[in-house]
């Protein structure tokens, strides 16, 4: 039987409720799911066969949000640096935005076969769109010879984990002002010859 199409006020009780059972979904119950979101059991089981269910819904839901914030950021114009700071800076925003699902995301990475999927969608919303940016800036001379693979998933882990790390710490995250700070240390180690010492002006 093919997925029943999730209703969008579900969605917004489950996202809601992801910080209840963020960081103990081993020991998550459906019922405790539905205690969290007030959907009825019965509800959930109507939607989602179970639990793993209800989790790679969530983590569906925020990689389709990463991609269309990403690709948003991108309509900008402008050179490589400009375009790859924006993606940065929509990055934070969406781990802001959205902090119990990231918690859900990182914690859960090779659960119950999800790894693929995962994958593919932080590759879709993220890696590809930076792999281009990467090669754009190498065919321009902007960029260095630089291993594009490995390149756009560093950028994708240090932005994740400097998110989450404040989200952690101070319950929030300046998007703004952490851009700022952490782009110019990936365009060190990006542009071609000398590396980029300069803060960007806030």
């Amino acid at each position: 039987m093919s997925p029943r199409a999730v209703p969008e006020a579900l969605a917004g009780k489950l996202t809601a409720a992801a910080g209840d059972f963020a960081s103990s979904f081993d020991e998550v119950r459906m019922e405790d799911i539905a205690a969290a979101s007030g959907v009825p059991r019965a509800t959930l089981y109507y939607y989602f066969a179970g639990k793993d269910d209800v989790l790679a819904f969530l983590l569906r839901s925020m990689l389709d949000d990463l991609r269309v914030s990403v690709a948003t950021a991108l309509e900008v114009s402008g050179s490589p640096r400009t375009r790859l700071k924006a993606v940065v800076r929509a990055q934070l925003a969406h781990l802001a935005a959205n902090p119990a699902t990231s918690q859900l995301l990182l914690m859960n990475l090779g659960r119950a076969g999800r790894a693929g999927q995962i994958a593919g969608g932080v590759d879709a919303g993220f890696h590809g769109p930076v792999r281009e940016i990467l090669r754009d800036g190498i065919s321009s001379g902007e960029i260095g010879d630089v291993d594009v693979e490995l390149a756009a998933t560093a950028v994708y882990a240090a932005v994740t984990i400097v998110g989450l790390q404040s989200l952690v710490v101070a319950g929030t995250i300046d998007v703004d002002g952490t851009a700022d700070r952490l782009f110019p240390l990936f365009w060190s180690g990006l542009a071609a010859g000398k590396p980029d010492k300069g803060r960007a002006k806030r």
